[in-house]
């Protein structure tokens, strides 16, 4: 009972750190987005953020890792249209790449996939992909 309300309590001061700081740092990322070339160009600022947030959680990375900036935490003076780091060009060919299996290749198998490709499917949290090891069993 006593560790149930422990929890509770961190998990509540938790919550009233966290609210204030995200709302901080969704106030730096800018309200009209520019130098978008393979998400759609019409895309809504949380289906962004939320597209973003995923591509992080999928790498193990931080915004900076793409984007010009020095300070992850609040994002202030972030540039978020500069294409001078290399993880953000290869960002996009991965994006692209990622689109064409789900649209066009997965479509041509005939069969329904299980689940869509994304960056956590090769990647697992890791900038560059681990092999996972041999199988332990034959493929059916």
């Amino acid at each position: 009972m006593l560790t149930q309300r422990i929890s509770t309590l961190l998990f509540g001061m938790a919550v009233c750190i966290a609210v204030p700081l995200a709302g901080r740092v969704s106030a730096q990322i800018p309200q009209q987005f520019t130098n978008l070339k393979t998400l759609p160009k019409d895309i809504k600022r949380a289906d962004l953020i939320q597209f973003m947030r995923g591509y992080a959680t999928d790498l193990g990375v931080r915004c900076n890792h793409c984007h010009v900036g020095e300070n992850p935490a609040s994002l202030d003076g972030y540039d978020f249209a500069s294409d001078a780091k290399e993880p953000k060009r290869t960002a996009r060919v991965m994006i692209a790449m990622t689109q064409a299996i789900n649209t066009t290749y997965l479509p041509e198998t005939g069969r329904k996939p299980l689940a869509e490709v994304k960056c956590a499917t090769c990647h697992h949290g890791a900038v560059r992909p681990q092999h996972l090891g041999v199988r332990s069993e034959p493929a059916p």
